[in-house]
């Protein structure tokens, strides 16, 4: 389907909704085609090829709000879901901060769309899923599941204020999940993998993911007991989405200030975390997977401060927080969508010859209350080291913290940031103060 008759769908929805009754209405259009190859029976085969197309309806009137969806075209069916939106706002109770954003320029964000993957055959993709997993292969390995996925997608959002948002994209994702096997031991289980948004050098690139998937469970046979003790952890890229950009994001979040959550509301300026600490979102970073041009809204996307040498620079707003906090959107109905951190000036080796004894946490799996921000969980595939020098990698062990303590207590960062499965973009880091409890 191409990007017009999508809008002029969605126009046709939305004017069903305005010839009703409704005061303002938004209408999002998504059309998606994916195909996914799986790694089943010791093979990869062909899983699936699907195709979505959703038209999702919001109306206000007399400050009520309702919704309803449909994957139906017709006059008819429109019709039908515009009347049940209507409904359903003359039993919802009022909101005086009911809202939707004006009309608005976007920012292109070129190289999201590719020629060779929107038109690729399963031909290809299962050639890349063989090599795919054959980088991952190795005789001690036991690979659970593999899946490279192909995905089209276009979009577009219209609302009664004249607000035009279009985008189309294309994105090869890849995975690979599996653990260590010998006949006298099993390592944690583990993953790896990331996307791209072109044909060209993905190959190449899934290969050294596959690569980095096999190396990762290779460290993991022979582990020993570590020590217990209160102090530093070196941390990679692969635990600070959940000990640190998820609560961090929690806590700038608009929704939560509103509801009164947030322990930052009143921290603008004010320093929440160490100088070490600058980190942005960037939506138009081509390395990460969720660049956009615009939020869920169809607010323009920009670059954002977040943090700057640990001062907190801005909260987050959709349209909807902004209006009931008195403020204005940031484009960020949705969250974050390409969070970078600025790297420091030491290597990752050098992080670790300055201590004595460092737990170096590959990977986390436990609980983080994001209001208390205490967390306690297992460092699973993770290494032991003393004065600087490795020893072995640890037995599942023990950390306990608290995110805020966490988050004032970075003692340095690396100088190597590591797109972690293109979700984020982050050089690793040196804690202090994080409670270790050897098994």
């Amino acid at each position: 389907m191409r990007l017009d008759e999508l809008k002029s769908r969605a126009d046709a929805f939305l004017g069903e909704a305005m010839q009703r009754g409704a005061d303002e209405a938004e209408v999002g259009a998504n059309y998606h085609v994916v195909d996914r190859i799986v790694f089943e029976k010791n093979d990869f085969q062909l899983a699936s090829s699907n195709t979505t197309l959703t038209f999702s309806l919001e109306v206000h009137k007399d400050q009520r709000k309702g919704s309803a969806s449909t994957n139906e075209t017709k006059g008819i069916a429109l019709g039908q879901s515009a009347d049940a939106a209507m409904t359903l706002a003359g039993f919802s109770l009022p909101d005086e901060h009911l809202c939707f954003p004006e009309a608005q320029k976007h920012e292109d964000v070129p190289g999201r769309f590719d020629d060779e993957l929107e038109n690729l055959s399963p031909d290809k993709l299962r050639g890349i899923a063989a090599d795919f997993l054959a980088a991952g292969r190795h005789e001690s390995i036991s690979i659970d599941g593999a899946e490279l996925q192909v995905a089209r997608a276009k979009e577009v959002i219209v609302n009664s204020n004249g607000l035009v948002a279009k985008d189309q994209a294309t994105l090869l994702n890849w995975v690979i999940s599996g653990m260590g096997k010998t006949e006298s031991e099993v390592t944690s289980f583990d993953w790896f993998g990331g996307t791209s948004w072109k044909w060209d050098g993905s190959r190449e690139r899934s290969l050294a993911d596959a690569g980095v998937f096999k190396e990762k469970l290779l460290r993991c046979f022979g582990p020993q007991k570590g020590q217990s003790y209160e102090g530093k952890v070196l941390l990679a890229p692969a635990v600070l989405g959940e000990l640190i950009f998820g609560p961090m994001q929690f806590h700038i979040s608009g929704r939560q200030i509103m509801d009164g959550k947030s322990r930052w509301e009143n921290d603008l300026g004010k320093h929440v975390a160490s100088d070490c600490l600058t980190l942005l979102d960037d939506p138009f970073d081509l390395d990460l997977s969720s660049a956009a041009p615009y939020d869920a809204e169809g607010v323009a996307k920009r670059k954002t401060s977040i943090i700057e040498k640990g001062l907190l620079k801005t909260h987050l707003d959709s349209t909807y927080t902004a209006k009931r906090r008195g403020t204005v959107s940031t484009g960020h109905a949705g969250g974050l969508k390409g969070i970078s951190v600025a790297p420091g000036d030491s290597s990752v080796e050098d992080l670790i010859a300055g201590t004595d004894k460092l737990v170096v946490v590959e990977r986390f799996s436990g609980n983080l209350n994001p209001v208390t921000g205490d967390f306690s969980g297992v460092a699973k595939g993770s290494h032991w080291y003393e004065k600087g020098e490795y020893k072995h990698p640890l037995i599942e062990t023990m950390i306990a913290g608290n995110f805020f303590d966490l988050m004032k207590s970075i003692v340095a960062v690396s100088s190597r940031a590591d797109h972690y499965m293109n979700e984020y973009k982050s050089p690793w880091m040196l804690v202090d103060g994080v409670s270790v409890t050897a098994s």
